[in-house]
C-alpha cells in the first residue's frame, strides 16, 4: 500500500507532461472523426506491387518484414485498409500529444497540433490508407518517430530514447530506403549529441539505430531483386537516352543494345522498358552481374551530376514538393487552401513556400545562437530535415520512378518538423533543467550568469514551462537518453 502514493503521483506527472486536456482531447476527436470519414466507403487500390506485401519472408524476402508480417497475417483486403485507417487515425493523434509536450505556450501548442492534425488530414496522406502499399504503415510509423525525436532533443531521458529506438527499428524495417536512412539518422543524432552533457545517451541511442540499420542493410542484401529493377529505371531515365553517359556506360562494359530495347511495344508483360532490359539475354545478365557497381561507379566519378541531379527538374525534389494523390482514393476532408499550403502544386506558391520555409530557418538558425531551448528545437527539427534531403537524395539515385509515391512520408516527415520548429519559435519549449542529467550541473554551474543555461521560458507565457516544475525535475532525474522499395 505504500508505494501506490508515489505511483499515483507519477501517474499525475506523467498526464501532466502530456499535457492532456479537453482542448487537445476535442482537436484529436474531431480529427479522428474526420480521418476515418475520409476513407470510408472508398475502393480499395490493388497494385501489381500490392502482392509482393503478402509474401512475408524475413530473409530473401522482396519486401520487409513489419508490413509483410501485417498483411500476411489479416489477409483480407478490406480489414487492412480499415486498420491502416485506424493505426494512422491514431499515429496522428499521439504525434501531436507528444510532440506539443515540450511546447511551453498553450495557444501556440495548440495551433501546432491544429495544424499538424490538418496536414494529417490532406491527400496525400489519407489516400494511402485505401492502398495496399507500404505507405500508409510507412507515414504513420514516420509521424510518431518524429514526435519522439522532437521530444528527445528537448528532453532526452531513457524512456523516450527507448521510443525512439522501438519506433525507428519498425520504421526501419518497413521498406529498403528507411534501413539507409535510419543509419544517416544515428550519424546526425551522434554528430548533434557530441556537444552536450547528455551526449553518452545519444550516443547510445544512434548506436542501437545503428544496429538496426545494419540489419536492414544485412536482409536488403538477401534478395536483389528491387535493387535489380531500380537500376534498370535509373538506366531508362537518365543513361540510355543521353549520349554522353551512354558513351561512358558502353566504355564500362555495358552491351551496346540498351536502346533498341526501348523502342515499344515491349514483350514483357507489364509493358515496362526496365523489366525489357531485365529479361533481355544479352542486357539482363550484366545489369544483374555489373549495372549496379558500374552506375555506381559513375556516381563516385561525377559528383557534380551526384550532387545537383536531386535538385534539378529530373531529380526529386518537386515529388517531394507536390506530394501525389495518384495512389489510393479518399474523400476531401479539409478546404483546398489547407491542400494547397502543405502540398503547393503551382510554381508560384511554391515559390512563396520555400520563401516562407528559408524565412523560418534563418530565424530558428539566429535564434540558436541565443537559447539553449530554441538551440535544442533546432538540432532536433535540423536532424530531421537533414534526414528528409538525405531521402531526396537517395530516392532520386536509388529509383527511377514513383518518386511522389516514395518521397510522400519524408515530405511529411519535413513538413511536421518545420511546422514544430515554427510553433518553437513563436512560444518556446521547454528543456530538461541542467541538473536533471547527470554530469550536466557541474559542467554548467556557472553558466546561470549569462543565462543561456537554463533558458526558462518566457514571462507572458500563460503556464509554466514544464522544465520549471518540480514534478518534472523529479522526473528527469529518475530518467537518465515497389520495385521500388
Amino acid at each position: 500500500m505504500l508505494r501506490l502514493v508515489p505511483n499515483e503521483h507519477r501517474v499525475r506527472r506523467w498526464a501532466s507532461d502530456a499535457r492532456l486536456d479537453w482542448i487537445t482531447g476535442a482537436l484529436v476527436l474531431v480529427f479522428v472523426v474526420l480521418r476515418l470519414v475520409a476513407t470510408t466507403d472508398r475502393p480499395i487500390a490493388f497494385y501489381l506491387d500490392s502482392p509482393s506485401y503478402f509474401d512475408f519472408r524475413i530473409w530473401g524476402g522482396v519486401r520487409f518484414p513489419v508490413v509483410t508480417a501485417l498483411y500476411a497475417a489479416v489477409g483480407d483486403h478490406r480489414a487492412l485498409v480499415v486498420i491502416q485507417a485506424l493505426t494512422g487515425a491514431a499515429a496522428w493523434a499521439v504525434a501531436a500529444v507528444v510532440a506539443g509536450t515540450v511546447l511551453a505556450h498553450r495557444g501556440v501548442r495548440y495551433a501546432f497540433q491544429g495544424a499538424l492534425l490538418a496536414l494529417g488530414l490532406t491527400l496525400p496522406v489519407t489516400r494511402f490508407d485505401n492502398a495496399l502499399l507500404s505507405e500508409s504503415v510507412a507515414i504513420s510509423l514516420t509521424v510518431v518517430l518524429v514526435a519522439t525525436v522532437l521530444r528527445f532533443a528537448c528532453r532526452p531521458t531513457g524512456a523516450t530514447a527507448i521510443a525512439v529506438f522501438v519506433f525507428g527499428a519498425l520504421w526501419a524495417l518497413t521498406r529498403q530506403s528507411n534501413a539507409l536512412l535510419l543509419g544517416v539518422a544515428a550519424v546526425v543524432l551522434a554528430g548533434l549529441g557530441a556537444g552536450r552533457a547528455d551526449r553518452r545517451l545519444a550516443w547510445r541511442l544512434a548506436a542501437g539505430l545503428l544496429a538496426v540499420s545494419l540489419l536492414g542493410v544485412l536482409l536488403a542484401s538477401s534478395t536483389t531483386q528491387i535493387q535489380e529493377y531500380n537500376t534498370a529505371q535509373i538506366l531508362v531515365r537518365r543513361v540510355l537516352l543521353h549520349d554522353a553517359r551512354e558513351r561512358w556506360f558502353l566504355d564500362h562494359g555495358m552491351p551496346d543494345n540498351g536502346r533498341e530495347l526501348l523502342v515499344p511495344p515491349y514483350e514483357n508483360r507489364f509493358g515496362d522498358p526496365a523489366v525489357e532490359l531485365q529479361e533481355d539475354p544479352t542486357f539482363g545478365p550484366w545489369l544483374r552481374g555489373e549495372g549496379q557497381t558500374t552506375y555506381l561507379r559513375y556516381l563516385l566519378t561525377h559528383p557534380g551530376f551526384t550532387i545537383t541531379t536531386p535538385f534539378s527538374d529530373d531529380g526529386a525534389l518537386r515529388p517531394f514538393a507536390v506530394g501525389t494523390t495518384g495512389y489510393g482514393s479518399s474523400h476531401r476532408v479539409v478546404p483546398d487552401l489547407v491542400e494547397t499550403l502543405f502540398w503547393p502544386q503551382e510554381g508560384d506558391d511554391q515559390t512563396v513556400l520555400a520563401a516562407f520555409v528559408a524565412g523560418i530557418l534563418v530565424v530558428a538558425a539566429v535564434s540558436a545562437t541565443r537559447s539553449r531551448s530554441r538551440r535544442r528545437a533546432f538540432a532536433g527539427a535540423g536532424g530531421v530535415l537533414v534526414v528528409a534531403v538525405a531521402n531526396i537524395v537517395l530516392v532520386t539515385h536509388s529509383a527511377g520512378w514513383e518518386y511522389e509515391r516514395l518521397l510522400v512520408p519524408a515530405g511529411v516527415a519535413a513538413r511536421f518538423a518545420l511546422l514544430w520548429l515554427l510553433a518553437a519559435l513563436a512560444g518556446d519549449v521547454s528543456v530538461a533543467p541542467a541538473s536533471a542529467v547527470p554530469g550536466r550541473a557541474s559542467r554548467h554551474r556557472d553558466a546561470g550568469s549569462s543565462g543561456a543555461a537554463t533558458d526558462p521560458a518566457p514571462r507572458t507565457s500563460p503556464e509554466p514551462a514544464v522544465a520549471d516544475s518540480s514534478a518534472d525535475r523529479g522526473a528527469d532525474r529518475a530518467c537518465g537518453p515497389p520495385g521500388t522499395s
